[in-house]
This record gives structure tokens, sequence and C-alpha cells, in this order.
């Protein structure tokens, strides 16, 4: 019987794939390199005539190409603060947080789980340099509800605990998480804690002093953004000292809370127009896994919300 035919795919000289189906691997390199020459002459023509756009004074007004990114391609979702919202100022007036934003002092005791490690230890003291106001109790195998009454009877406003793990497969027991409660009424937020960074880890750092640290909350857009950067903000005075040029930023981006503590400096040279920044550590990222009304009960608490997977298929919704 006669053979059959097999019709062969006829290439073309701007057909990227095709190349796949050249047997010879001379002559399927020297098509990919025209294909390769051709594009990158399309992008040098395409930057030669955004140059001449941007000198013309006509075209000055276009629109620029703004690159695509997680952030400004994120769904809308109806959380989404809006300025000058009544209903949100409302709850402002009457959530748990008022009184510390009318001049209340907070206090904040600091603790960590059981048998801590030496790293952990190490960034306690950390975080006693960091929150005004603060101090730190041993665990002694208390268990969170009886520290949380211990707290509250003895004037504490918030109690931190810090709790640590094996991360990425090391054998050193890392800090990995941290749970905020917020004395005597709640919430409780709970928090994984990754990529933390001492002082003396971080490159020509600053020494801490006592004053009292200015509070920047940068980029929390949400109804829950703002409950938790309410909470965080109720760790710190609401009185800063200026005189000391201290800084703590909690900037929200993703989801993710990136912690950092500066000094700026006004440069000599700049006559005070301009300031740098100092970085005195340690520096830390948050990831919020659960918000829970009240003080903490692990038992019978409300959640007001709890990450799960679902949260992380979807990668232009954020929820802070």
């Amino acid at each position: 019987p006669p053979a059959t035919m097999v019709k062969k795919k006829v290439l073309g000289d701007g057909d990227v794939t095709s190349t796949k189906h050249i047997g010879n691997k001379i002559k399927r390199q020297e098509v990919y390199n025209r294909v390769k020459k051709q594009k990158n002459a399309i992008k040098k023509a395409k930057r030669e005539q955004r140059k001449k756009d941007m000198k013309d004074p006509e075209k000055k007004d276009l629109p620029k190409n703004v690159p695509k990114t997680l952030d400004n391609m994120r769904e809308e979702d109806e959380t989404i603060l809006v300025s000058e919202d009544e209903e949100v100022r409302r709850d402002e007036e009457e959530d748990e947080f008022r009184k510390y934003f009318d001049g209340e002092t907070p206090k904040t005791i600091i603790t960590t789980n059981n048998h801590p490690s030496k790293p952990l230890i190490q960034l306690v003291k950390s975080l006693l340099d960091l929150i005004p106001g603060s101090f730190y109790y041993s665990r002694r195998n208390y268990d969170i509800k009886e520290i949380c009454q211990y707290a509250g009877e003895r004037g504490f406003t918030n109690l931190i605990i810090l709790g640590q793990g094996l991360q990425l497969g090391g054998h050193k027991k890392l800090p990995c998480s941290m749970l905020l409660v917020h004395l005597p009424e709640g919430p409780t937020l709970n928090f994984w804690m990754t990529s933390v960074k001492l002082a003396d880890q971080i490159r020509n750092h600053a020494r801490v002093t006592k004053h009292k640290p200015e509070l920047i909350l940068n980029n929390f857009t949400t109804r829950l953004g703002m409950r938790v950067s309410r909470a965080v903000s109720c760790l710190f005075p609401q009185d800063p000292e200026f005189t000391g040029r201290r800084v703590v930023t909690f900037h929200c981006q993703r989801d993710y809370l990136f912690v950092r503590h500066h000094r700026y400096i006004f440069p000599e040279d700049k006559n005070g127009e301009k300031a740098r920044l100092q970085e005195i550590g340690p520096r830390f990222t948050l990831k919020l896994k659960s918000l829970q009304t009240g003080a903490f009960d692990s038992t019978r608490g409300e959640y007001e919300w709890i990450h799960n997977n679902a949260n992380d298929m979807q990668k232009r919704k954020f929820y802070l």
C-alpha cells in the first residue's frame, strides 16, 4: 500500500512557536535569533518614540504607560474606606480603642511561650526598647486566660505573647508568631511573624533612646485594616516627643505589615530642608491570621475575620 503522506508545518518568519518543530539544531537557532532580533528592534523603536513624545509639548499630556502590578490591579471591595465616612467616624468613637486616643497611657506586658529560645529572648529585649511602657514577665506555664486576668487586674492595657518554631527545616527555634490582646475588652489579634532582624544584625544601626516615638500607619484602606491599625497604634502613647526624632512605621502592602524603627537626621549642609533616615531596629513582618472579638478565648470566642487558604488563591484581592 502507498505510504501515507505527512504534511509538514510551514514555518513562518515571525512564528516563535514554530522553532520547536525544526529538527535541525543549527536551523532552529537561526530562526530563533532572527525572531528575537525583530522583537528587540520593535521594543527599541517604541522606546525611542516615547522619548520623542516626552520632549514634544503637544504630546506631553498624553497618558503614560503605567506598569501593571498587583497593587494597581487590585479588585474593588465594598469594605474599602472613602474619605470622611460618617459611619467609620461613629465606629471609631464607640470602639474599644477610643480612650487611648483621648490621652490614656498604654501599658503593655510582653511574654513568650514556655521554654523560650535565645533568639526569642533577644526579640523580647528589642520590643521592650521599641514599645514605651512595656514590661517582660516570664510565662511560667500559665494559661493565656490566666495571664489576661492577671494583667487586667494590674492595669495593663495590652498583652503580647511571642511564639517560636522551626523555620525552613532549620534546627533553631526562631520567632514565628505574635498574639496581641487588647485588655480588658479585646479584641485579640493573631499574627504570623517572619523576617525578624534585630538591631545588631542591621548595618550602621542607631542607638535607641527613651523618647516616645512618632507613629506612621500607612496604606490601611479597608474597615478590617483600619481596625488592625488602631489596635497596633494603641501600643504607643499618642503624645510623641519630637525631640527624640524616633519613628515607628507600620506599612501595609498586600496584607503584610512591615514594621520598621527609624531615627531621622537633619544634615547640616541641607539647612533643615531635607532629612535622612537611620534604622534603629528591630525590623520584622507580620501577617494577620485571625481577629477575635473580645479577650482571648479559644473555645467560645467569636471571630471577626479568619485567614484561610482561599485568601491566598485570589492574588488581586486584599483584606487590609
